[in-house]
């Protein structure tokens, strides 16, 4: 297949991407656009969750380490299935205060603190910023695994720079008050339906068409294959289910789409089963994709890519493209969401602050919506600019395979503040500063640091050894804590660490009057909510 057929593809995909956002936004302007404040398509939209990680990722995670891959959907489908009622909290508080993101949403409930604004700003920074380079690592290997080899570094910047173009025009193409983008869903649940369907049709194919039926697919399969060379739930499956259930609630794109783009909590009701089907559905060919990668292709295949690889092999360029095609789709949907989330916190809580500091009242009074737009449209580039920095530095190697969950590690991060603030009147702001703070340096000195390799921010030595040789602070076995995997090790220090500090200052610290007051209302919400409020829409 061409290079010059590919990018056609491509751009042809985009174009009705942007055509539908178009008439969806033009259609929503003028109350025309009923079928959006569908439960299906709100359901839709919350499969952003599902990256390239997922899509290609999940099958080479498969291949590597047996049924693990399960807990990537384990999480999220016990968060919808049996705590719902938490999404619904956030979605009620998300509707009564006008919040706008999960900055917004912790810095309000303890006492509308700028501060605590800032750092969980640069928390969802420094943490998507990873994520993003790992969409622009998929889409570039799987355009070189289909027309040969190309240099990575120019096709990982005009997929940025394309991302980037699209996320401007139709996620700052105007300011909403609540922060609602009909065009950008629209177009979300449209990608959400063409990465199912491709992935439904490889492991058809590849279940159907290569093995010869679902026994084939498993016959002589050694059990550790299957299993992984961990035990079944053990401390690393338990750790991986708790990050990909804390991510479907504090990843800043889930937190967009789940709780600022809703239109009616009650959609929350269809969610808590559709999502969890959706979810089966994505996963349910993936083990017998990454045993037929095993059995039919060369030893050293990637396996990150045997959805794309494998009906490369038998010469089915067709169903290759519409892997791509899905795998594309997994990608654009996470950085065009990610984006959206990510500058609308910084140009809220870091640009515009700023801003106002230096501008005179009548600059204030004219000019503020015109520099929202243009510190969102800049915050966009710049969120994808480190992305692609991110996939420089770091080469675009194997690093990148794990930084999925490495990102899901410091978003957990936000957690205890969040759970904290819903449920606990006592938890104060000096609290959530701090918990956050020691969370944040240790997820970065333990796992977000060292997962550039030896070189960039540690040396090898002191990977291995510590900095000048002081074995008790060694990144990955911190305090004499070793034989862990990093993972679990980052997961116990950060969060751990996070929550032992946002307990003991929050008991230790007194709350501001303005604290009680929206610890009073958050933890209280159904209380305070007047009247019937289960369901409402952009014009009420």
């Amino acid at each position: 297949m061409s290079g010059d057929l590919l990018l056609a593809v491509s751009l042809a995909y985009v174009a009705i991407l942007f055509l539908v956002a178009f008439i969806v936004d033009r259609r929503a302007r003028q109350g025309r656009a009923a079928w959006l404040h569908s439960p299906v398509v709100f359901t839709l939209s919350i499969s952003v969750y599902c990256t390239s990680w997922t899509f290609y990722g999940a099958v080479g995670s498969a291949a590597r380490n047996g049924l693990e891959f399960i807990t990537i959907y384990l999480g999220p489908t016990l968060v919808f299935v049996g705590w719902w009622w938490l999404l619904r909290k956030l979605v009620r508080i998300g509707r009564e205060y006008r919040i706008t993101s999960i900055a917004d949403l912790i810095s309000s409930r303890y006492g509308k603190s700028p501060s605590l604004a800032v750092l969980v700003t640069a928390i969802a920074v420094i943490a998507t910023t990873p994520y993003i380079a790992l969409q622009l690592q998929s889409v570039t290997r799987s355009y070189e695994a289909i027309v040969g080899a190309s240099d990575p570094n120019t096709t990982a910047f005009l997929v940025a720079a394309a991302m980037a173009v699209f996320t401007i025009l139709f996620g700052t193409r105007n300011l909403d008050a609540n922060e609602r983008h009909h065009g950008v869903v629209a177009a979300i649940a449209i990608e959400a339906i063409v990465k199912l369907f491709a992935l439904l049709a490889v492991g058809l194919f590849v279940v159907y068409g290569v093995a010869g039926g679902v026994g084939a697919v498993f016959e002589g399969v050694p059990s550790a294959t299957i299993s992984g060379a961990g035990e079944i739930f053990d401390a690393r499956w338990v750790t991986l289910t708790f990050l990909s259930a804390t991510a479907i609630i504090c990843l800043p794109r889930q937190f967009q789409v789940t709780v600022v783009e809703n239109v009616d909590e009650r959609h929350l009701a269809t969610a808590s089963w559709l999502f969890p089907l959706y979810l089966f559905g994505m996963c349910l060919f993936v083990m017998p994709i990454a045993i037929a990668g095993l059995k039919f292709l060369p030893a050293d295949a990637n396996p990150d890519l045997y959805v794309l690889t494998l009906p490369l092999s038998l010469n089915r360029q067709d169903l290759a493209l519409l892997a791509y095609l899905g795998g594309f789709s997994s990608a654009t949907s996470m950085v065009i969401v990610a984006s959206i989330a990510v500058s609308t916190m910084v140009s809220n809580h870091i640009v515009m602050p700023i801003a106002l500091t230096f501008m005179s009242e009548r600059q204030v009074t004219g000019d503020v919506r015109r520099l929202l737009l243009i510190s969102r449209r800049i915050s966009i580039a710049a969120v994808l600019g480190l992305g692609y920095l991110y996939f420089r530095l770091s080469g675009g190697s194997d690093a990148l395979a794990a930084i999925g969950l490495i990102a899901f590690v410091g978003v957990a991060q936000f957690l205890p503040s969040l759970l904290g603030g819903l449920f606990w009147r006592g938890a104060t702001r000096s609290g959530a500063l701090c918990g956050l703070t020691v969370g944040l340096v240790l997820w970065a000195y333990t796992l977000f640091l060292p997962s550039f390799g030896p070189g960039v921010w540690f040396s090898a030595a002191a990977l291995l050894g510590g900095p000048y040789g002081i074995g008790v602070l060694t990144p990955q076995a911190l305090f004499g804590l070793i034989d862990m995997d990093p993972l679990v090790h980052a997961v116990v220090w950060s969060v751990g660490g996070n929550v032992v500090a946002f307990l003991l200052v929050s008991v230790f610290s007194e709350a501001r009057p303005l604290e009680r007051l929206q610890a009073a209302l958050f933890v209280d919400v159904y209380k305070n909510a007047a009247g019937d409020t289960s369901s409402y829409t952009d014009g009420q």
